[in-house]
């Protein structure tokens, strides 16, 4: 009995050390979250997914207190790569336009190419002509 439990501890210890192991390592690859605050509006954006030739997504959170978040995200939107191209949205899954805060994810075709870097632009927030994102794209 002691044999087993000995075993069953060793197995857990394992585990729990490769699901740290994985922690980190996913924590290295994970895109930051930048932040846009004008005119009242706070704009929290991260890529949750962001790789050459697949579809790329950011997490998008707006918050406010002073103006209607109203906007229509996929006509606000487009993303650049460094090669030059330039895509439209496919997509908004999140909260509809009002309200003082919203949330979602915007989604774009797969980036062409291997592009160094995106750039994020969402235009008129608050007032704000646009607000620009950029990050780097691991490989």
């Amino acid at each position: 009995m002691k044999k087993i439990a000995r075993v069953n501890k060793t197995y857990v210890s394992a585990i729990m050390i490769i699901l740290l192991v994985m922690g980190v390592a996913l924590e290295a690859w994970a895109y930051e979250r930048i932040s846009s605050k004008k005119n009242s509006v706070k704009v929290d954006v991260v890529p949750v997914q962001l790789a050459s030739g697949q579809q790329v997504k950011f997490d998008i959170r707006m918050s406010t207190h002073s103006v209607e978040l109203g906007q229509d995200m996929e006509a606000v939107s487009l993303l650049k790569d460094s090669n030059g191209q330039v895509y439209r949205t496919e997509g908004w899954k999140g909260s509809p336009p009002g309200g003082h805060h919203r949330s979602g994810t915007l989604e774009f075709p797969a980036i062409k190419g291997n592009p160094g870097s995106v750039t994020l632009i969402i235009k008129n927030i608050a007032s704000v002509p646009q607000r620009v994102f950029t990050w780097n794209v691991k490989e």
